[in-house]
């Protein structure tokens, strides 16, 4: 080290933070303790970071043996002599008031022993607080002491100040508070998603371990210099030990009082009941968190009263963060507008839901929410290519139900919450009336006839609402195209973008609806063979999914990956592959980038390797793809079974007949089971098979 350099001694070789290196030595004995990734391995083979983690240890110890024989907190600058006898805190020096809440104040301190910057929390009114104000701000330290999370401040001391009033010192967080943070760097729906995925984590962190905070906000989330939020003041905070309702003679609560920020309490909490809080209030909070910084505003505004502001959160529903931020995703309305939900029942059970479905989102997974959409529920309940019915009462009720609910799945949000749960369960009802597990008939009708029925019944009835019925026709012809039906694909999907291309010129429809049925025509195109069309189609989206999203987001990519695939069929092999390339370079750029993306661009060139007699190499690239797909999906996904065929085709090449007819038969098997036995992919599998058979 030359003499002009710091010396990292207090930090390890610097490679961690001193944070990190603390909470490495919490978790040798408590296994709870978040640990950073590869911290450990880094323990084993850097002395520095070692050295100080088993110091950082036995200081955890030592102190721990102090707090035995001793009835209050002796902070360890005392014992070392350092102290400064005009602070009322021993071994801490206090600096400016940074915050001044309605439980406490809290000032920027310096910890004398460590020269550690921190912040010091004390009571508000000091020894001269109430005891039930003496009890929360004691209740805080016990709660806040339990978390050790990347995204919750960490607690570090407490004590009894030298004029008898109750402090703890925690981290200092140098960062901005959630709200600005967002408006000052312009942040898009996927950033926004991606902060409030971390933030769900740690909250969720904390209902694991009892503990709710009841005032979340933005101003008590702050993201540091690191973009990581971390949630700060606990000091509403109550233990749910095992769900238990908090007693109203715990000394914090009182039936009628209510606690919290008014725009961000749940229903319930302003109800002033203690016996209906529960994790699900911290859950609302988030949503209207989350509906602030997605659009700007909160969901509920110009409540002239506490009474009126009930009413709108227990009465209405807020209008879909889409139709205020077009940039917003659909699944961001669904997960916004479950957490804003005004019966407890209807939000996310847990915030590990919720983070789930976020992460989801951010994969370009489908996410649980959203099982009432048209995908979801066709999919759900179509069985592969038939549905047995019981009676053709059933049957009809199933397709004026499936109509009417598809419908309002598209509809402004308020006006549908009243029709919603009718008409789904109508829907759930007829349709478990039909099913070939419990149906007593055996008539059959194909999936292609069921849908054609709903379609014309939607066509009926939704004439007067085309956004609506351009939605509804959009989803149906996706289904068709998973069949593999271009025929019936390209007269839904043909409607849905005339009358979204209407709209669009009328500034009743965005670009990302209208690009998503482009993109789903190019789909159509290619299936026909009319490659010209499908790049017109794709070049359009592209254009339009720019506008909406930005360069790098999942659903641009994915536009793009199809017009590589469109160039490559159209014998433009060399635009193809260097297409190919440059979309790898931007998804490996872009957090988060889905994993069966990056197989299909691995599969997209392995395709090229294939047209230009690389066999070898195109067998390498779709092993690799196969590899980089099957953890993610079901082993009869019927994605592992095309997988499977450009494999065997690709072994046939190669005099590899009897690897290949294995593979073809594997192939054959999962893509028939997923698309029937009339589906183009499935033929060209069975085809196979029967060359490879010698047949």
């Amino acid at each position: 080290m030359s003499g002009g350099e710091p010396s990292q001694a207090g930090v390890g070789c610097g490679a961690y933070s001193r944070d990190e290196l603390e909470l490495a030595a919490v978790a040798r004995v408590d296994a709870d303790a978040p640990v950073t990734d590869g911290l450990p391995a880094h323990l084993g083979i850097c002395p520095p970071c070692r050295a100080l983690v088993d110091r950082l240890a036995a200081d955890n110890a030592f102190l721990g043996e102090l707090a035995k024989v001793s009835a209050l907190p002796r902070p360890v600058s005392v014992a070392d002599g350092l102290d400064d006898p005009a602070s009322p805190i021993p071994g801490y020096r206090l600096g400016e008031e940074l915050h001044r809440g309605a439980q406490g104040v809290v000032y920027r301190a310096e910890q004398l022993a460590t020269r550690r910057t921190c912040a010091v929390k004390m009571l508000l009114g000091g020894r001269f607080a109430g005891d039930r104000e003496r009890v929360r701000f004691e209740r805080e330290v016990e709660l806040v002491a339990r978390l050790r999370h990347p995204s919750i401040v960490t607690l570090y001391e407490s004590g009894i100040s030298r004029r008898g009033e109750p402090w703890f010192a925690m981290e200092l967080v140098d960062g901005t508070r959630l709200d600005a943070f967002v408006r000052e760097r312009d942040l898009g729906a996927r950033e926004i998603a991606r902060l409030m995925r971390a933030i769900a984590e740690g909250i969720a962190y904390a209902h694991r371990r009892g503990v709710i905070h009841r005032d979340l906000k933005p101003g008590n989330i702050v993201v540091d210099a690191d973009g990581v939020p971390r949630i700060l003041d606990f000091g509403l905070a109550r233990a749910d030990d095992g769900g238990a309702a908090e007693q109203p003679n715990s000394g914090t609560t009182l039936a009628g009082e209510f606690l919290g920020t008014f725009a961000y309490a749940a229903p319930e909490q302003l109800a002033g009941d203690p016996s209906a809080i529960d994790s699900r209030c911290d859950l609302y909070a988030l949503g209207v968190v989350f509906y602030e910084c997605l659009t700007g505003r909160r969901p509920f505004e110009g409540a002239r009263s506490i009474a009126e502001l009930v009413m709108q959160k227990s009465g209405t529903t807020p209008p879909r963060p889409s139709a205020l931020r077009s940039r917003t995703d659909r699944d961001l309305d669904v997960i916004v507008l479950r957490l804003l939900a005004a019966d407890p029942a209807r939000r996310y059970d847990t915030a590990d839901a919720l983070a789930e479905d976020l992460a989801r989102h951010l994969d370009g997974r489908p996410i649980l929410a959203r099982e009432d959409s048209l995908a979801y529920v066709v999919g759900r309940h179509l069985r592969r290519h038939w549905i047995a019915s019981s009676s053709a009462a059933a049957l009809l009720a199933t397709i004026v139900a499936s109509g009417v609910a598809l419908a309002i799945l598209y509809a402004d949000a308020e006006r549908a919450r009243v029709r919603s749960e009718r008409t789904l369960s109508s829907f759930r009802d007829a349709v478990g009336s039909v099913s070939p597990e419990s149906a007593a008939g055996g008539a059959e009708l194909t999936v292609e006839e069921f849908l054609e029925l709903i379609e014309q019944n939607a066509t009926d009835e939704l004439a007067s609402e085309p956004a609506v019925l351009a939605g509804v026709l959009d989803t149906i012809g996706i289904v068709h195209l998973g069949f593999e039906d271009a025929q019936r694909a390209e007269t839904s999907l043909s409607a849905a973008l005339t009358a979204r291309r209407a709209l669009h010129s009328r500034g009743e429809c965005s670009d990302a609806e209208l690009a998503e049925s482009l993109h789903n025509m190019g789909r159509v195109h290619i299936i026909r063979g009319d490659l010209d069309a499908a790049e017109a189609a794709y070049r359009e989206a592209i254009e339009l999914r720019t506008r909406a999203y930005g360069t790098r987001d999942t659903r641009t990519l994915l536009s793009h990956r199809h017009l590589a695939s469109c160039l490559r069929r159209q014998g433009r092999l060399a635009d193809a592959l260097a297409y190919y390339n440059w979309i790898e370079l931007e998804a490996r750029r872009t957090d988060g980038y889905p994993p069966l993306e990056l197989a299909a661009i691995i599969n997209g060139r392995a395709f090229i390797d294939s047209a230009e007699g690389r066999y070898e190499m195109a067998l390498a690239g779709y092993e690799r793809a196969l590899g980089a797909i099957r953890g993610d999906l079901a082993q009869d996904d019927y994605r592992i079974g095309r997988s499977l065929y450009n494999i065997a085709s690709a072994e046939e090449r190669l005099g590899m007949f009897r690897q290949a007819l294995e593979h073809a038969e594997e192939a054959v098997a999962i893509l028939r089971s997923r698309k029937g036995s009339d589906a183009r992919t499935v033929q060209q599998a069975e085809e196979l098979v029967v060359r490879l058979r010698g047949g």
